[in-house]
């Protein structure tokens, strides 16, 4: 694939800075292997096919040369008990991760996206680009499938006799991440539309795209946060996602929560750098956080 943007990632800051280990303190503790090319939020064009004329992407249409793609930024491996068992790729005991733990080291080495070219292995799925979309908003992609959280806490929140649609939500950090949080919320039709963090710069930026109430972190404390929160929404968010990447603000945003609120807990803390993060769901009744 010849590249044409690939994003920078939290993770690719970690890389950069030499703090190897990922995924620490857990069953996929591992360190990255130098030299490596980072870059997993890839957009490019279709330069060459081993092996045919064409390829399938992610919907089993044809790809060829030429074609707008987005590589997935893993790859499964296709043989372990779950991916056999056709569970999500993030449960596949040997993910290969491009930009990260597949490195320059093995050929043909260019397994980044921060390279004119990248290399991409068998059995990457494979996206293709509608015409309509421009390079550089096609570059978000990877960033924009982690809000899959927000989906799922909305299922949640149905399931128990919620609202589908129309709910208040509270984004508690607005960098890269959350703010792609906000956005979606916006997008997918929510209500009340709650902005925390301790930036007035993000907050002003958060206001210019949908919150009905911004709040700076910095200027309040938990008490004073939680009342202009239940001011605003009545029975506080009805989803509150916390996108901070520190592990001591995840209580402070269950307390926010609406009762039976479910809570994403998204991003990553400084001490490790996982290349996916997962949602932390979970159940949040305002007397036990």
């Amino acid at each position: 694939m010849k590249v044409t943007y690939s994003g920078i990632c939290g993770t690719d800051k970690h890389t950069y800075r030499g703090e190897s280990k990922q995924y620490a303190g857990t069953d996929h503790e591992r360190n990255i292997i130098y030299p490596l090319i980072c870059g997993h939020e890839n957009v490019g064009v279709i330069e060459a096919i081993g092996g045919g004329d064409s390829i399938p992407d992610s919907e089993g249409r044809p790809l060829r040369a030429g074609d707008r793609i987005v590589p997935a930024a893993n790859v499964p491996c296709g043989r372990c008990v779950f991916c056999l068992n056709d569970y999500p790729y993030y449960f596949c005991e040997n993910l290969q991760d491009y930009g990260n733990s597949l490195h320059a080291t093995n050929p043909p080495h260019l397994f980044g996206g921060w390279a004119e070219y990248m290399y991409l292995l068998p059995g990457t799925p494979l996206f293709r680009v509608p015409d309509g979309l421009p390079d550089e908003v096609a570059a978000l992609t990877e960033v924009m499938a982690v809000t899959h959280g927000f989906d799922r806490a909305r299922m949640l929140t149905a399931g128990w006799g919620g609202s589908a649609f129309g709910e208040s939500v509270a984004i508690v950090g607005i960098g890269p991440l959350g703010f792609c949080h906000l956005v979606k919320a916006r997008l997918m039709g929510c209500g009340k539309l709650i902005a925390i963090d301790r930036l007035d710069s993000r907050l002003e930026l958060a206001r210019k795209f949908g919150a009905t109430l911004t709040i700076n972190a910095a200027k309040t404390d938990e008490k004073e946060r939680l009342a202009l929160v239940r001011e605003h929404t009545h029975t506080g968010p009805d989803i509150v996602v916390d996108c901070t990447g520190f592990a001591q603000s995840f209580q402070s945003a269950c307390i926010l929560c609406a009762t039976a609120a479910p809570s994403s807990r998204r991003g990553r803390s400084w001490t490790w750098a996982p290349s996916v993060s997962i949602p932390t769901l979970t159940s949040a009744p305002r007397t036990s956080a």
